[in-house]
């Protein structure tokens, strides 16, 4: 399933690149490139985690491809295909049966991730400020989770406690610098935050059902080549 959605989010992001180039004016200024940079990423939880236990950020990567349609100076329409790891770093201090038991450990959530965003561009120079703002949909790669505890590290597969689909609502900000050959650097940071519960439940108990959504923030450098 997980695979067949990766292989539908990439077909995605290349019909749309094919049908923005396709249908794009000849005034319209095209750019293709890539980004890398950081995810601090967290997880929401609710009910609360149980007295003792711990959530904070955790710290990824993320990586992709990005096509911009400027339909004029000032708008654009922006795609992006990225690798993008999500998460939260987790601390407990326990006590069971008089024993009490303290360590860490951390959810890493791997994405394949497809930002449709609007942007809009500030100036008329070659350093340009700009806002940003779309939906986000992540498709779930793998969950891994990982715990130190006593001096002992172990690692687990937590794909089943997780949904394959996450969606976000992503806004930001940032500035490019045109090149004089024709190329424009660019820096940009953005928060994201979860629309959606991600997490499964897969028990059938009566217990309360546990919703996570995530929460991040994304801080990337990429450059971009005009097309035309």
């Amino acid at each position: 399933m997980k695979k067949q959605l990766s292989s539908f989010a990439v077909m995605f992001f290349v019909s749309a690149c094919v049908l923005i180039v396709g249908n794009s004016s000849a005034s319209a200024q095209m750019t293709v490139g890539g980004r890398v940079g950081l995810d601090i990423g967290s997880l929401s939880f609710s009910p609360d985690l149980p007295s003792g236990e711990t959530s904070s950020s955790h710290t990824g990567f993320l990586v992709g491809g990005q096509l911009d349609d400027w339909f004029s100076d000032m708008w654009a329409l922006s795609v992006q295909l990225l690798y993008n790891q999500k998460g939260a770093s987790l601390n407990y201090n326990e006590s069971f049966d008089g024993i009490s038991v303290s360590g860490s450990g951390s959810e890493v959530l791997s994405y394949l991730e497809i930002p449709i965003l609007a942007k809009v561009a500030f100036g008329s120079g070659d350093v340009k400020p700009y806002l940003f703002a779309g939906p986000s949909i992540g498709i779930l790669l793998s969950a891994t989770g990982s715990s130190t505890a006593n001096g002992t590290s172990t690692s687990t597969s937590d794909d089943s406690d997780f949904n394959t689909l996450d969606l976000s609502a992503l806004v930001g900000a940032g500035v490019s610098y045109k090149l004089a050959g024709g190329p424009s650097l660019f820096v940009d940071a953005g928060y994201a935050i979860g629309l959606i519960n991600i997490a499964k439940n897969n028990s059938s108990s009566t217990s309360t059902s546990m919703t996570n959504k995530t929460n991040d923030i994304r801080i990337a450098a990429g450059v971009m080549f005009p097309l035309d």
